[in-house]
């Protein structure tokens, strides 16, 4: 996503949210065990060299590459590659919340929220040798806040000395811990003084990261190791490669003959096509993403009404499609709305309703139609006034070819309580755009935001409800959210116990099981699949260290790091999964999420194709 897009999303969520007036707890990212010129994962003593090994990767189906590595683009393609050059302040795991500093050591907020100092890393050199420190991480705000209007709330960036930078915001805003220590800083030397530096190609890049460019093509880019990289044995891989695929067709053909090692590819058959040919090596595991919804215009009846909504999810049998639409990998999601990992932050009450809301029941369904008036004449529902119930569109993305059965049954199936459904295929495009400015009844879409708590979750349908017929970047659904929705949302990020926090969540989510403004059908799959033939310590159910696909730019470089030749001995120091929950922090502020979250939908719908 690039500056003017973030600039888009974080003007809408500014006009949303509530920001904090109270005062704040000071937070700090824990002490890490190594000094501050240390590595994190690797001995040095223990990470030997990798003996001019390659690691050939594909993040998915991607046209033809560009020589472009402009890191005010971070999400360019081939996804994730960026996140293998420039480094960011802290690299945050948005499953589960944990942190790990990276280029910063730590960081503490001032007790009103209005100040966050961060602590950097010393002796670390970018790819040119040039040396890293606060004047380069002062240059990178200043840029995107003075070029690209970035950074409204920031009022001044201030170097307190080469290793301590000051955020001084306008009102307490903690939120944008995340989205300050998600930036990827870039080297003050190499960019100042030009103008509009996103327009610029960018061949041969200098970052932190550590890897380099060595060869470019549109069907193959190869990174080298940095020579100056900061972790001290790191990495252990010489090279890794992209291989270019247009086609899911053709990058599961080259997993299966082991011409990759590294992917991210949607597979209707994983355990033919791909682990049987050599089930010692070939292993994938697709964790639970954002979950897919059936997203419902809230302007429309009889889709305004929130009881129709709740029988409409009664009457959807998720399971069925699990098996049928979605070959077994993506799991019926919760009526709640939230991430899989997240459901611990549920209290008894609002699981069990998440839970029950979720079941196929179409008797219950109709139960509850009934019960307002509604009426089941000769296979047609009729409303209280005596007429029959509208026929409704459901529309989803032409050549989501699991998508389309999807929609086919959910149609089938509400049939059975008397509501007639059509369903349309339009392309990618089209849905999105009828989507964002509300021209359509219903559609199956990826719509939540993603982060490491429900508030997360939530802030991708939460906002102002806009007229059909004009854009809405967020809350497409055009949800007209209670008052006291609005306070537990806009009250949470200045929570400061677990009690309170907790509460306001489950505030939240016992309103949303009450109006369900979109329902939740399956999670989608985050789609990953390795072959440890030659190179171990790959992330999987059984160490689910950290987000595992190669397109995340951020959470790729951490596995990267944790990738060893088989030949060597892996470390036998450094983090393991349980040291994570001793360093990081589930930090709980408001964010600026939602300027990935709209990549991250994007990605997902476009991984389909």
């Amino acid at each position: 996503m690039n500056i003017k897009d973030k600039k888009k999303i974080v003007v809408a969520i500014s006009a949303a949210v509530i920001m904090i007036l109270s005062s704040m707890m000071v937070l700090a990212a824990p002490a890490m065990s190594q000094n501050s010129s240390g590595g994190i994962f690797a001995n040095p003593q223990t990470a030997s060299n990798s003996n001019n090994t390659s690691l050939y990767l594909s993040p998915g189906p991607t046209p033809a590459f560009t020589d472009n590595f402009n890191p005010f683009n971070i999400w360019s393609t081939p996804a994730g590659i960026m996140g293998f050059i420039y480094e960011p302040l802290f690299q945050i795991n948005t499953y589960n919340g944990t942190v790990l500093p990276w280029l910063a050591t730590s960081y503490n907020f001032s007790h009103d929220g209005r100040n966050l100092t961060v602590y950097l890393r010393h002796n670390v050199t970018f790819s040119n040798g040039e040396a890293f420190n606060a004047s380069s991480v002062v240059f990178t705000f200043q840029t995107e806040k003075k070029d690209y209007d970035e950074w409204g709330t920031v009022k001044n960036i201030t170097a307190i000395n080469n290793y301590e930078v000051e955020f001084n915001f306008t009102q307490p805003q903690t939120q944008y811990l995340f989205y300050i220590g998600s930036t990827v800083i870039i080297p003050k030397n190499v960019w100042e003084g030009k103008s509009n530096p996103a327009s610029i190609q960018v061949t041969d890049p200098i970052g932190t990261g550590p890897y380099m460019i060595q060869s470019f093509s549109p069907q193959k880019i190869v990174l080298v190791k940095n020579p100056h990289y900061w972790q001290p044995g790191e990495p252990r891989i010489d090279h890794v490669v992209y291989v270019d695929y247009t086609s899911n067709s053709a990058l599961s053909l080259a997993l299966a003959e082991g011409k990759v090692e590294w992917a991210s590819v949607f597979e209707p058959n994983v355990t033919q096509l791909f682990t049987a040919n050599d089930p010692a090596h070939n292993h994938y595991w697709y964790p639970p993403g954002q979950p897919v919804t059936l997203l419902l215009n809230n302007l429309i009846y009889p889709l305004n009404i929130s009881y129709f909504r709740q029988a409409i999810s009664l009457a959807i049998n998720r399971t069925a499609i699990m098996n049928i639409g979605e070959y077994g990998y993506e799991t019926p999601a919760n009526a709640a709305n939230i991430l899989e990992q997240q459901m611990s932050y549920l209290n008894a009450n609002n699981t069990q309703m998440a839970n029950e809301l979720a079941q196929y029941n179409p008797q219950k369904a109709l139960q509850i139609l009934e019960d307002h008036g509604f009426t089941m004449k000769s296979g047609s529902l009729y409303g209280p006034n005596g007429q029959k119930v509208p026929t409704l569109n459901l529309m989803s993305v032409a050549g989501y070819s699991d998508w389309d059965t999807d929609i086919t049954l959910i149609a089938s199936e509400l049939s059975k309580i008397g509501i007639s459904v059509t369903t349309t295929t339009p392309t990618n495009s089209v849905v999105s755009g009828d989507v964002t400015d509300g021209n359509y009844t219903m559609a199956l879409y990826v719509d939540t935001g993603i982060g490491p708590n429900p508030w997360y979750d939530y802030s991708g349908i939460q906002g102002p409800v806009v007229p059909i017929g004009q854009n809405a970047y967020i809350n497409p659904e055009r949800w007209n959210a209670s008052a006291q929705f609005e306070k537990y949302f806009n009250n949470f990020p200045s929570a400061i116990t677990n009690s309170t926090q907790e509460a306001d969540i489950n505030g939240m989510a016992s309103i949303m099981l009450q109006q369900m403004p979109i329902i939740p059908i399956v999670y989608s799959a985050d789609w990953y699949e390795y072959v440890n033939t030659t190179i171990g310590g790959w992330p999987n159910a059984a160490h689910p260290y950290w987000i595992p696909m190669p397109w995340y730019p951020g959470p790729s470089e951490v596995v990267l790091l944790h990738l060893y030749v088989k030949s060597n001995a892996p470390p036998t120091s450094g983090l393991t999964s349980s040291d994570y929950d001793v360093i990081g922090a589930v930090i709980v502020v408001v964010i600026a999420a939602v300027a990935a979250v709209g990549w991250v939908r994007s990605k997902k719908m476009k991984q389909k194709e």
